[in-house]
């Protein structure tokens, strides 16, 4: 009975420092009305496998903003990324307002912008999806790509925000593809032109793909796990006295 009670004290406290150290790790963030909710289960005909996604709003009546990041602690260039996508399901609204989006970011916080979705022209581009399912964004690091959807805001450099180019084009500008990324995003903010409501199930960064973690316990809940740690050590101090 002892050697179980240990086994137990010592897997539940395994558990918290594992917790623990993940999260430390994690370079992923997000910022803005953003939530992590159970997986919708509508729409019905392709939910995602991921029990939990993230949930991104942009409305007039709320901080207007959401979205998430990743750090990069290694070295990542335009020329070295060769795999940016996301699974998605525009759950209200639509596309509008140059969201959403992937923003690349470089040392000195300039941007590039990769807008999402079918061209329109002009810099507006619509849900090929139409809010009835969920969808992959397709690779937007295509080098074989010509879609003219990168918008650079003074990425490496290169200050040409009005004017779309395609990935290719984007790459052969001046000092663009060795410049570091410092960060990629994935962004809501067009809620001005009418609510957003952004669900993502899976950020894909060249081989890594990015998952929704399960929520955080609330401090109730810890509270009890403590209290339960705290028996079971009480518990097996009374078998030693025994």
């Amino acid at each position: 009975m002892k050697r179980v009670l240990v086994l137990s004290f010592l897997a539940i406290f395994a558990s918290i420092l594992a917790f623990s150290s993940v999260a430390m790790a994690d370079t992923l963030f997000t910022y803005g009305a953003t939530a992590v909710i159970p997986t919708p289960g509508s729409p019905a005909n392709n939910p995602p496998p991921q029990p939990y996604v993230w949930q991104f709003t942009s409305d007039t009546s709320g901080l207007g903003y959401a979205g998430m990041g990743v750090a990069m602690s290694g070295s990542l260039t335009p020329a070295t990324l060769t795999s940016l996508s996301a699974e998605y399901w525009m759950a209200a609204g639509a596309f509008g307002g140059g969201a959403p989006r992937f923003s690349l970011v470089d040392s000195s916080n300039n941007e590039a912008y990769l807008y999402w979705g079918t061209s329109l022209g002009g810099g507006s581009f619509s849900d090929p999806n139409g809010g009835t399912q969920w969808g992959n964004t397709g690779n937007y690091a295509d080098l074989l790509s010509s879609d003219a959807r990168v918008y650079s805001n003074g990425f490496g450099g290169d200050n040409n925000p009005n004017v779309g180019v395609t990935w290719a084009q984007f790459l052969a500008t001046g000092s663009v593809s060795s410049t570091q990324i410092a960060d990629i995003y994935l962004d809501v903010d067009g809620g001005f032109t009418g609510t957003q409501v952004l669900d993502v199930s899976t950020l894909t960064i060249n081989d890594t793909d990015y998952h929704a973690p399960a929520p955080a316990p609330e401090p109730s809940t810890l509270v009890l796990l403590g209290s339960g740690i705290l028996g079971l050590a009480g518990i097996w101090r009374k078998k030693i006295i025994g």
